[in-house]
């Protein structure tokens, strides 16, 4: 009988000694463990690479229902191993052939990754999602954008045909100051909340799906010192109280693995 294949699925590299929580690991059946190289770890599991090989991936990662359950299980991974010990999460799918070219990876970066550590040691990453309601932020356009009342003035004078020329013309302007007036909001939260973090990004807002009525414009998340996290979230409330008249609503979640905020290892880590 042909032994199975299996390769090392990498979930995160972690600091500090002690055990792991007990894990089943990505494919419902090998155990989560660690792999030790000095004072740094790697969580891995093994994996069957009859699925979670280099071929067959490429075909799974179409699937949604495939990837969905995976992904929750990738990340749960990474949180319970958080709660013990600081991490640096590694993205879904990220599988080698072997322990050594794990400890390579770590070998190469080993200076950078101990510094990741000591830059987080006492901060966390917190994500905070705005999201906007486009008919109020319409009513208030027409009832205070100067330029839509102007039109809207003209309209009630205007012969038929003039109407539905300069009905398109007010449509249009709202819909520039709908635009301008959302980017306007998402930079300015964005910014009053960077004033009190360490470090912040912005992420490509994505779709809902009850758009139709709410967008998301802002997608962002934040590196929180422990000690500041009381001000942080009262100014996170505080900016949604200030905005919420104009349609506008935030969520704050965490914390989180730091994704956004991780160092960098090029082309090694999608070689495994």
């Amino acid at each position: 009988m042909q032994k199975e294949k299996l390769g090392f699925y990498l979930y995160c590299f972690y600091r500090g000694g002690g055990s792991l929580p007990d894990l089943v690991g990505i494919d419902g059946d090998h155990k989560v463990f660690a792999l030790r190289y000095g004072d740094l770890n790697a969580a891995v599991s093994l994996v069957p690479l009859e699925e979670f090989g280099a071929r067959p991936l490429e075909q799974r990662m179409a699937e949604l229902n495939w990837i969905a359950p995976r992904v929750i299980v990738h990340e749960r991974i990474i949180e319970e191993i958080m709660t013990a010990h600081p991490v640096i999460p590694v993205r879904f799918c990220t599988i080698f052939a072997s322990g050594d070219r794990i400890e390579e990876l770590l070998g190469n970066h080993r200076a950078k990754i101990i510094r990741f550590f000591s830059d987080i040691a006492d901060n966390e990453e917190w994500g905070v999602k705005g999201y906007i309601n486009g008919g109020q932020v319409e009513d208030a356009l027409k009832r205070l954008s100067p330029r839509v009342q102007a039109i809207e003035t003209k309209l009630q004078e205007a012969s038929p045909g003039k109407a539905y020329l300069l009905g398109k013309k007010r449509d249009l302007a709202i819909k520039d100051g709908l635009t301008g007036k959302v980017l306007q909001i998402a930079e300015e939260v964005f910014q009053r909340l960077l004033a009190h973090a360490i470090k912040g990004v912005k992420n490509r807002p994505f779709k809902l799906e009850d758009e139709e009525t709410r967008e998301m414009i802002l997608n962002a998340a934040y590196l929180v010192r422990k000690s500041d996290l009381r001000i942080f979230h009262e100014k996170v409330k505080k900016t949604e109280e200030k905005y919420h008249g104009r349609g506008f609503n935030l969520n704050l979640t965490g914390p989180w693995p730091p994704y956004n905020f991780c160092p960098v290892f090029g082309d090694e880590i999608a070689q495994g």
